[in-house]
């Protein structure tokens, strides 16, 4: 009995020394990471070993991979990770049906005094990265709130004039070995197409960008942390702008979110830094009618490929609209200036969908699995009449406020090409579509304004953009336009003849209207 009691008490006093030499860090604080599929439960410190808890979240039967090359930084120093359990190192791991899954990854033990840790998941540039972990249960420094909401802001009506626009940001909490780029997505209601820029991020967390542009124009800004956030430059002016990367990753954790904020994520000045702040610090949802998920777009295909009528395809998307203006008249905390935004987002969401009743045909072909060249003897064709787009003119009103909808770039393109004659064209394979806008002005009941100048224009700019420059005639035609507009076309028709010339030059090729195709691309 005396032997029993003694070995009790000497394994009870081993496992509290052994407790004793092991720290637990309950869901770290960190200051910035790339994604937020990984996130850090707790962390278990001990002379032996530095273990992570993982919990990962996405998207259901998808894989993610943690690499053997994955490594602890700190102080200087890189820890190798030793083994993983619950998932396989350098090999696919695929996302249960839960969308989430746990593991642990095993690395050396860190010297005692370790204050903060960088997780590194390999060297790809799409690795998995967390950077400050705090091992020392600090937080990151929090930055004062200066983001004051005004709920009767109002939007400034836009104007086409050409000038360059300017963007200088700061990155505050940047830390070496953060991506070296952000990510620009500028809406260039010219050419009807988005634009991708990278801006190079300086050691200390600084960037600067600038672009010509004709109106103000919406931006979207991607990076380590940074998903789609959306704002606004104005040609001639200077839009500043500082990023608080702590407080958008603890936002975004799902482990964290209840913590005190570190403060307002973005801190706009200059150029629309009113409406740039709401924007950027709001976290309220959007009302939205479209397909949002997989197993909704699967029920649109069956819901539509059912339709035999445009009376349908068009009843179908109106409800939908609908019920989007509904849930924007009950939300709330939204100033003027936004509900206008989300009011004008939705109807041109749905003059979108209803300019695209081609996709009956395409979903029906979906459904029913048939080759898309075949004839469908059985369906009646669908040309819609007219009297079938008296929706435009109440989506797209005469003035220039869809400056503020980058997205409407994309639909500039749907106005120039869609049929809007009532009748079935006939033509030739490769001949181009007619210009329709003779039957566009029937329909919207005007035929000037920012709306038609831009069509003009956005005909030469897709010229341009094909290597075509203007012709004498054109470049004629080009008085009829706004002056900002005119301006931009022959400074776009300008930098195309320099690279045709530079390309002539290197590569020895005769080039004009005709055969400028006929270079290979790598020599463009």
């Amino acid at each position: 009995m005396k032997t029993t009691g003694f070995l009790c008490c000497l394994f009870a006093c081993l496992q509290i020394g052994a407790q004793g030499q092991t720290r637990v860090i309950e869901q770290p604080a960190f200051d910035a990471w790339n994604s937020t599929t990984l996130e850090i439960d707790r962390i278990e410190l001990s002379d032996t070993a530095t273990v992570f808890y993982v919990d990962a979240f996405f998207r259901p039967h998808y894989w993610i991979q943690i690499v053997k090359e994955t490594t602890l930084q700190a102080d200087g120093k890189s820890y190798p990770i030793r083994s993983a359990e619950g998932i396989t190192l350098s090999e696919k791991f695929w996302m249960p049906d839960s969308g989430t899954a746990s593991f642990r990854l095993f690395f050396p033990p860190l010297p005692k005094g370790t204050r903060q840790v960088d997780f590194i998941e390999g060297n790809e540039e799409r690795a998995f990265r967390i950077w400050g972990i705090r091992l020392d249960g600090t937080k990151p420094e929090a930055q004062p709130s200066q983001f004051a909401f005004n709920p009767d802001l109002k939007l400034e009506e836009p104007k086409l004039e050409r000038g360059t626009g300017t963007l200088e940001g700061e990155l505050i909490g940047y830390k070496e070995g953060m991506s070296k780029s952000l990510q620009l997505i500028l809406f260039n209601m010219l050419t009807g197409n988005s634009e991708e820029h990278y801006v190079d991020i300086l050691s200390n967390g600084t960037f600067r960008f600038e672009s010509p542009l004709i109106a103000l124009t919406s931006v979207v800004l991607i990076g380590d942390g940074i998903t789609h956030r959306q704002f606004y430059m104005k040609p001639g002016e200077t839009t500043r702008l500082k990023v608080n990367l702590s407080e958008i990753c603890r936002s975004q954790s799902k482990k964290r979110q209840a913590e005190q904020s570190l403060g307002d994520k973005y801190y706009f000045s200059g150029a629309l830094a009113d409406l740039n702040n709401e924007l950027g610090n709001s976290e309220q949802q959007e009302p939205f009618f479209g397909a949002n998920s997989q197993e909704a777009y699967m029920q649109q295909i069956k819901e539509i490929s059912a339709m035999t009528t445009l009376d349908q395809y068009k009843s179908y998307w109106t409800t939908k609209y609908e019920k989007a203006v509904k849930e924007l008249e009950q939300m709330t905390g939204i100033s003027n200036a936004r509900r206008t935004l989300i009011d004008q987002r939705l109807k041109h969401e749905l003059a979108r969908e209803l300019m695209t009743y081609g996709i009956i045909d395409y979903y029906y072909r979906q459904a029913n699995n048939i080759p898309r060249d075949s004839v469908l003897a059985d369906r009646p064709e669908l040309i819609p009449q007219q009297s079938y787009f008296d929706f435009l003119p109440k989506c797209i009103p005469n003035d220039g406020y869809f400056f503020y909808d980058g997205s409407f770039a994309y639909m500039l393109a749907q106005l120039r090409y869609t049929n809007f004659s009532g009748k079935k064209l006939e033509r030739k394979q490769g001949e181009p579509l007619p210009d329709n806008t003779a039957d566009l002005t029937r329909i919207m009941g005007y035929n000037a304004g920012p709306l038609f100048d831009l069509l003009a224009a956005n005909r030469y700019a897709s010229s341009i953009a094909e290597f075509q420059p203007l012709t004498a005639d054109d470049k004629s035609k080009l008085d009829a336009l706004n002056p900002a507009l005119k301006t931009e076309l022959l400074a776009m028709n300008e930098r195309l003849l320099q690279t045709i010339e530079e390309n002539k030059k290197k590569s020895g090729y005769t080039v004009d209207r005709v055969n400028i195709a006929e270079i290979p691309e790598e020599e463009l």
